[in-house]
């Protein structure tokens, strides 16, 4: 039996909220071990409902989603906690612990699996190194600029050594000049063979790599070009 390469599989998906809205139609997307793909499209076209539907925060109304090996719209929601735990999630608002100095809110990522202080002591300054935060560990995210408090949320996303990192809009609260480190990063973590799928806004930020560009418009996937002058000729 071959090895599925694809991290994400979504088959002819929609998803319609409570509501009656129809976020997503028919979006068919396959996303390899290893890539790195940006979302583009303008707001309100379906990226957030595509990004909760890969964290199973919703469900698909037809098609099938398979995500890291697992079809979402089976799941059961005992499984779904560890499922998640199986992701590296950055969020635009850093969703970082007010009252945890920096070591601590990335070492929480670590304490909810379960994993031995040992581990923890050894891995948390590692990943905190990878940021370039290794003088902020006992930091509390008052204290941190935006930039800071960004990779901070990185490093909690990478500490668990996830094979799928999903970035939404990653740079939206942070200073322009600060976005292009932050997108570094997500650059050399992905050369280091994780799988990044990142949502944006920033044209320019896309323009300055040569990733997959994956543009969703009114809820359908309306074009998918293979880098950014592909994407730009369209």
């Amino acid at each position: 039996m071959g090895v599925n390469l694809n991290l994400i599989e979504l088959r002819n998906v929609s998803v319609t909220y409570h509501n009656g809205t129809d976020a997503l139609h028919d979006v068919s997307l396959t996303v390899e071990d290893g890539e790195f793909v940006f979302i583009v499209g303008p707001s309100g076209a379906g990226k957030s409902t595509l990004i909760k539907l890969l964290m199973r925060e919703e469900v698909p109304a037809g098609g099938k989603a398979i995500v890291n090996g697992k079809d979402l719209g089976k799941m059961k929601k005992r499984d779904i906690p560890q499922f998640r735990r199986s992701l590296g999630v950055v969020f635009q608002d850093f969703r970082l612990i007010p009252n945890m100095n920096v070591y601590d809110n990335v070492a929480f990522a670590l304490r909810v699996t379960n994993v031995s202080t040992r581990d923890i002591r050894n891995r948390v300054p590692y990943i905190l190194s990878l940021v370039g935060l290794a003088g902020k560990a006992r930091s509390m995210p008052d204290q941190l600029s935006g930039g800071e408090q960004q990779r901070v949320a990185l490093a909690r996303a990478l500490v668990n050594n996830p094979r799928l990192i999903i970035a939404d809009e990653p740079t939206g609260n942070i200073d322009p000049e600060l976005s292009l480190e932050i997108v570094d990063l997500l650059n050399e973590i992905n050369k280091c063979g994780t799988t990044v799928v990142m949502v944006t806004h920033e044209h320019q930020l896309v323009s300055m790599y040569q990733h997959r560009v994956v543009t969703i418009e009114n809820g359908y996937i309306s074009s998918d070009a293979a880098d950014w002058r592909a994407y730009a000729r369209q």
